[in-house]
């Protein structure tokens, strides 16, 4: 790929054990607290979530253990998607949760945690607004560079669960216009950001995960700081439900356990625990 003199700062460049350990200790845990395993950093592979669900089959897999890839093949997102991801030009990754010791009713607030969690970490490093899309779309809001409307998609998570959950996260970071999977997409250098340690990157975002899971388990204040970032709120939206169904309304609450409550124009409210939001652009 050609790069002109700004994109040419962003390095693509495989990330390297000892950087990423010394980020991880930068943002080493509280004292006490049992550190997670050292990511496993591959080069390429089909999907991180397939590579710790075939793990997990094999046996107990310790929280916290994580692979990172630089290029995937055939990376999972919700709905059964599946996408490529361009090497080096993001961060993917996924992480292993313990779900056991969770209440069923509140295990539908691990995808928001994690949500929150990489807000958290991009909006750190970054400096950007990062915002949520309901349920865990990470996303910039407001005008782009060619005066298109928002909302842009920077990243998204799956999380698939059993026993353990599987928390799989995208994020694009240096991807050009041509790189990504479609035109609501953006990364982090076309929003202006500065250069993007991933090492970095992915120590904060493993950091915040660490604290959203904790007070996840904890029930403390995680729906409120998710109606904080949730850009959903408010708004106008189309909710494309599993099934093929159309929901129109306003996305008017987030409930007690993580599903979007939308409210038609009659004030009727129903609420969703899976879909595809759209936000109107008028």
């Amino acid at each position: 790929m050609n790069m002109g003199r700004s994109e040419a700062r962003w390095s693509r460049e495989p990330l390297e054990a000892v950087s990423v350990r010394r980020w991880l200790a930068h943002y080493s845990p509280a004292p006490g607290a049992q550190p997670w395993p050292e990511p496993r950093l591959l080069a390429t592979t089909g999907s991180t979530n397939t590579e710790l669900a075939a793990a997990l089959a094999w046996g107990p897999v310790p929280e916290g253990t994580c692979v990172v890839s630089e290029h995937q093949s055939a990376g999972k997102g919700r709905q059964g998607r599946v996408w490529e991801s361009p090497a080096g030009a993001g961060l993917w990754l996924s992480v292993v949760i313990d779900i056991a010791a969770v209440a069923p009713v509140h295990r539908g607030l691990l995808p928001l945690a994690a949500g929150l969690a990489v807000a958290d970490a991009l909006s750190e490093v970054t400096g950007l607004e990062v915002m949520l899309k309901w349920p865990n779309d990470i996303v910039i809001d407001g005008p782009a560079r060619d005066g298109s409307a928002g909302p842009r998609k920077l990243g998204g998570l799956l999380v698939e669960a059993a026993e353990r959950a599987v928390v799989g996260c995208g994020i694009n970071v240096s991807g050009a216009v041509t790189e990504l999977p479609t035109p609501q997409a953006t990364s982090l250098f076309l929003e202006g950001a500065p250069p993007v340690d991933r090492a970095r990157l992915l120590a904060a975002g493993l950091s915040h995960l660490r604290h959203r899971v904790a007070q996840w388990r904890t029930n403390s204040g995680l729906i409120e700081d998710y109606r904080e970032r949730c850009l959903s709120l408010g708004r106008s939206v189309q909710v494309l439900l599993p099934g093929g169904e159309v929901l129109v309304g306003v996305a008017t609450a987030i409930s007690p356990d993580g599903q979007l409550v939308v409210t038609d124009s009659q004030g009727n409210s129903r609420s969703v625990a899976a879909g595809d939001v759209i936000h109107a652009t008028i």
